[in-house]
């Protein structure tokens, strides 16, 4: 019996080593940082903000139709349109493919969203659509934004409406702050934990699980009734936040270089609600969409800054509803 208890102590001792030494020698699996990870790859993005390729992340309907009546169909994108089916039905851009935003990621995993086309992302207002052009560009698509979405290509078409119906009021024309917000606190980044080890899988989980429920934005009336709820990121450059002016206590991001990991992503709380906003809600559409799958809790401010001051701008605006039947030759309607 001494004999048997031996030998097991023997062997007991020995895997003991052997699991000690396999530790030593790093086969434990390692921590993986997820969060720098993706932001590796946002960093990139919104430095360049541009596709992989290096086209415009955002394209206007005009040029949309030269390319689709160019006579060549080889370059044609690959189109997107994340409408209702019913809105949809009642006209889109020929041979757009109709789906919803939420399954974004699915398709890409089944192979229906293809790698060697430009993929073109259409919606009401461009607004939802930049949600799927940040997520695809960031999995290394080449995919653009229709600016104004479908309010940019026919409004006889059901629900294209949006865009006259926001630009309409000038709420907050005379209630812009034009002296400047700073902060100098910082915060730790947000801690990611999909369980995946690479940024591709880690976006796609993400995606998943904070915007494929809901992509996220609020309203113009829910942020300036409620300022001191939020901190809020106004992306535009220095000398435009400063003149026309902004949100009350909104601090001033510049767009391409501050919202990076050795810049000024950390002045961002990961405790408190951020609001972007740009001047269209496009723009910060996108930005939302990254910090949210960053871990933040962000949300796109609806339609900018547009939405609240039209008239205080005097460029980056909704320049109205189209000439009716001017697109019509890209046009599929009943």
């Amino acid at each position: 019996m001494k004999r048997y208890l031996t030998i097991f102590l023997v062997l007991m001792l020995a895997l003991v080593i052997i699991l000690g030494c396999d530790k030593d020698n790093g086969t434990e699996p390692e921590e993986v940082d997820e969060f720098a990870l993706v932001a590796e790859k946002g960093d990139t993005y919104f430095s360049n903000y541009t596709t992989p390729s290096g086209l415009p992340v955002n394209t206007s309907i005009s040029a949309v139709y030269d390319v689709l009546t160019d006579g060549n169909t080889a370059n044609d994108p690959f189109i997107i349109d994340y409408r209702s089916a019913t809105d949809f039905a009642s006209g889109h851009i020929k041979g757009a493919m109709n789906m919803a935003l939420g399954d974004l990621v699915d398709k890409v995993d089944d192979g229906t969203i293809p790698k060697d086309k430009v993929i073109l992302n259409i919606c009401y207002t461009g607004q939802s659509a930049s949600v799927a052009t940040a997520v695809l560009n960031l999995l290394g698509y080449d995919a653009q934004n229709l600016l104004f979405g479908m309010c940019a290509v026919d409004t006889s078409i059901s629900n294209t409406s949006q865009w006259m119906n926001q630009v309409a009021s000038d709420e907050h024309f005379n209630d812009l702050e034009t002296t400047a917000n700073t902060t100098t606190t910082t915060y730790e980044f947000p801690k990611l934990n999909t369980g995946e080890t690479e940024a591709e899988a880690i976006i796609k989980a993400r995606f998943k699980e904070v915007i494929a429920p809901g992509w996220p934005k609020i309203s113009a009336d829910d942020v300036w009734d409620n300022t001191g709820n939020y901190f809020i990121a106004n992306y535009w450059p220095e000398n435009e936040y400063l003149n026309p002016g902004h949100i009350p206590g909104a601090y001033q991001f510049t767009p391409k270089t501050s919202l990076k990991t050795d810049a000024q992503l950390n002045l961002l709380p990961a405790d408190k609600t951020i609001v972007v906003y740009c001047y269209t809600g496009q723009t910060s559409a996108q930005v939302a969409t990254y910090l949210k799958i960053l871990g933040y809790d962000a949300k796109s401010l609806l339609y900018g800054f547009n939405g609240f001051a039209y008239s205080k701008l005097g460029a980056h605006k909704y320049a109205g509803p189209p000439q009716p039947g001017i697109y019509d030759a890209i046009l599929e309607k009943p």
